[in-house]
């Protein structure tokens, strides 16, 4: 692999800001260029290689030109793997953006020469048309909230942006475009206003609006934002009448910088990282385009940290308090953990949450320690601002490589049915150690762990999993699981449970207590509904008692409130004599007989 295609990681944590502090940008007249150290991105073979988005992990997407020169198709340069895509039918496809977790977004150009928008997702690439809109142009993907943002142009042919499910118009804008959205909801384009005018633009949080302007360009052709980070810094490209286009980077203080490749004929910055390194592409006189990645000292982009988390589990605490509310999910997203734990200290129990969560998980506090799981190494950034009224703890994680000390058994229960509410046990058989998780959304995810970073599972450990209802009430079989080498891997052992409440089939199970005296509760499964009775006879053959336990539904009937129920009286009232009895369940499609003992 050429060393340009790996660029590491550089981590920082960045100062929180708010964005309604935003006042028009004024630019000064000669604008200085930005002392950056660059370094070009390339893939062996490829000449031409625009490199429009990056994620946190230096993993990379754009576009490049099939070998002919007259097609263009989105790639990902992930982990140092180059991988083009071209959707099927397209006359172009185009990537803009990229998540950490190797999601990637743009748009394609179909036979009619309309646009679709189009995502990447676990390595196929699907079609989203914004709703009513006719054409769909993505150019941004939010880590923390998953939203899609770009513009989208109607039947009458009228452009705005879009951010998620919103629809941005600029107040008396002809033409709006939409490009990035960050953590905090701040939203960056461009619109033309109604003498034809460009103009920068962003939608703050409140949902109030920033102009952002070149006063010395007078004659624009065109000015787009593409990006804004967490602390607020901007990157665009301006181009003015028989100019070059041109680059930027605006600090939230107001100090703008131009951005220039050195020897480049053009220099695009498309992305503006949380530590203040930009990415972007840059042309040469010969006609090659090249990714590049620009570093600079981090003065100006805030207060920044970095952590170095390790293969496997990791003991972490967040230093600063992000922009916006980060939770289980933006965690993981950051860090590319496949599991996040913490401790409920009301409960003294773990809660976990993993990527197939229906939600965001539990919120993120100052003064916590959490667990993540990492598949790799890295270096992590962080950006926020002090966390108030609460006592700082380190940062610098705390592992054991040598010892599995956290474990997560998440999935989902499957059925049409809601199960929210019930719960899910699990028991390692090896162990006897029982862990338990509340079910939302049919989902659940129970985690142990030993905090003195002692082994709490191994390799072919069984874990048996039962599932109780709001009641607690048994619902499930007992389901039994085996822990592989790839679950240790995850520090996550996935799985689905199906026939939760109706037995894949009907069951006499043993009675309890057994031995008894001189009552005893007797549980049973019926895979059917129908008349039920349960008989019991002595060793002889004789009937002592039929107990007539009428129609039944389907279902699980083990717990005392459920399960039949005998007294250890004949049918004359009489109590029995100490010795083995034989007790018979009996359906119209079901007959089963175990024994069981008194002792008196």
């Amino acid at each position: 692999m050429d060393h340009h295609t790996k660029i590491a990681l550089i981590s920082f944590i960045c100062l929180i800001i708010c964005f309604t502090g935003y006042t028009a940008a004024q630019v000064e007249t000669e604008t200085p260029i930005a002392d950056y150290i660059f370094e070009t991105i390339e893939v062996p073979g490829v000449d031409f290689l625009e490199v429009t988005a990056s994620n946190d992990f230096g993993d990379y997407a754009g576009n490049t030109r099939l070998p002919d020169a007259e097609k263009t198709v989105g790639f990902t340069l992930i982990d140092g793997l180059f991988t083009t895509y071209d959707f099927p039918g397209a006359q172009n496809t185009y990537f803009y953006a990229l998540g950490n977790s190797g999601q990637a977004a743009g748009h394609y150009k179909d036979s009619n020469g309309l646009y679709h928008g189009v995502v990447l997702e676990n390595g196929e690439l699907q079609q989203y048309d914004f709703p009513g809109a006719a054409q769909t142009f993505i150019y941004g993907l939010s880590d923390e909230t998953g939203a899609l943002s770009g513009n989208i142009v109607d039947e009458a042919g009228v452009t705005r942006a879009f951010s998620g499910d919103l629809i941005i118009t600029f107040p008396g804008a002809v033409t709006t475009y939409g490009d990035f959205v960050n953590a905090a909801g701040a939203v960056v384009g461009s619109y033309v206003d109604a003498d034809g005018m460009p103009h920068g633009f962003i939608r703050n949080p409140d949902g109030s609006f920033t102009t952002i302007d070149l006063p010395e360009m007078p004659n624009l052709e065109f000015l787009f934002v593409n990006t804004i980070t967490d602390v607020g810094v901007i990157g665009f490209r301006a181009k003015a009448v028989n100019d070059i286009l041109r680059s930027y980077i605006l600090l939230p203080d107001g100090t703008l910088y131009e951005m220039r490749f050195p020897g480049s004929i053009t220099t695009v910055v498309r992305n503006v990282n949380q530590d203040g390194s930009i990415i972007g592409y840059y042309d040469l006189p010969d006609g090659r385009r090249h990714g590049f990645i620009g570093r600079s000292n981090g003065e100006g982009f805030g207060n920044i940290f970095s952590v170095h988390l390790s293969k496997g589990l990791n003991m972490l605490s967040v230093p600063l308090k992000p922009t916006a509310q980060m939770t289980a999910r933006s965690l993981a997203l950051k860090t590319g953990a496949t599991t996040v734990i913490t401790l409920d200290a009301a409960n003294q129990a773990f809660l976990a949450w993993t990527p197939n969560a229906p939600d965001d998980g539990f919120p993120i506090e100052g003064a916590k320690g959490y667990i993540v799981n990492l598949p790799k190494g890295r270096d992590v950034v962080f950006t926020g601002t002090g966390w108030t009224h609460q006592t700082q703890i380190a940062a610098a994680p705390s592992t054991n490589p040598n010892q599995m000390w956290a474990f997560v058994v998440s999935g989902h229960l499957k059925g049409l049915q809601h199960f929210n509410g019930y719960s899910v046990q699990v028991r390692n058989l090896r162990t006897n150690t029982v862990m338990t998780s509340q079910v939302r959304d049919n989902y659940f995810a129970a985690a142990t762990a030993n905090l003195n970073y002692r082994s709490v599972v191994a390799i072919g450990d069984t874990m048996e999993l039962i599932v109780t209802d709001t009641n607690g009430n048994i619902v499930s079989e007992k389901f039994n699981f085996t822990v592989n080498a790839a679950d240790l891997e995850k520090a996550v052992l996935s799985v689905a449970l199906d026939s939760i409440g109706t037995p894949r089939q009907s069951r006499l199970l043993q009675n309890y207590p057994n031995p008894f005296n001189p009552e005893t509760w007797i549980p049973y499964h019926l895979a059917e509904a129908g008349a039920v009775s349960l008989s019991i006879y002595d060793t002889t053959g004789n009937l002592i008692r039929t107990l007539p336990l009428g129609y039944q539904s389907a279902g699980f009937y083990q717990n005392r409130e459920h399960a039949a129920y005998w007294n250890g009286r004949n049918a004359l009232g009489e109590s029995v004599a100490s010795g083995v009895y034989f007790y018979q369940l009996t359906t119209p499609s079901f007959q089963q007989t175990r024994r069981m003992l008194i002792l008196k």
